[in-house]
C-alpha cells in the first residue's frame, strides 16, 4: 500500500455553486453519479491495465449541500449503485473506500436480507 499523501487541487465556481476536486489527469474518464449532488470521475484502467483510480469529484449545489450537512460528512449509500455493470461496480467500490476519495466522503453500504415470497396457500 502506498502511504504517500495524494495531492489534489480544488476549484470552486461561486456563480454555479460547484466545487471541483481534482486528483489527477486521465485520457479515459468515466463519470459515476454517487448522489444527486456528487459525481465521481474515475479511470477504471481499461485502456492502461492499471488499477482503478479516482480522477476527481464534482459537488453540485455545494454551499446548499454543506449547509444541510453542517459538521457531518457527506454520506454516500452504495446500494443505489449496485445496478452498475460488475466491472464498474468493483472499480467504484475500490476507489470510494480508499484515499483520496475517502478523505472527502463517508461511504455506507447497507446489507438487507431478501426474503423470497412465501408460497400461496392452496385451497383444498
Amino acid at each position: 500500500m502506498n502511504d504517500t499523501p495524494t495531492t489534489y487541487s480544488m476549484n470552486y465556481d461561486e456563480d454555479a455553486d460547484v466545487l471541483y476536486v481534482s486528483f489527477g489527469r486521465s485520457e479515459s474518464i468515466t463519470g459515476i453519479e454517487l448522489t444527486d449532488n456528487a459525481l465521481l470521475r474515475l479511470d477504471i484502467g481499461r485502456t492502461t491495465g492499471a488499477p482503478p483510480r479516482a480522477i476527481g469529484l464534482t459537488f453540485v449545489s455545494f454551499q446548499r449541500m454543506m449547509a444541510a450537512h453542517k459538521d457531518r460528512p457527506l454520506r454516500v449509500s452504495l446500494t443505489s449503485l449496485r445496478s452498475l455493470p460488475d466491472e464498474l461496480w468493483q472499480a467504484t467500490l475500490s476507489v470510494v473506500t480508499t484515499p483520496p476519495v475517502s478523505d472527502f466522503l463517508s461511504v455506507d453500504l447497507a446489507i438487507a436480507p431478501h426474503i423470497p415470497p412465501l408460497p400461496m396457500p392452496v385451497a383444498v
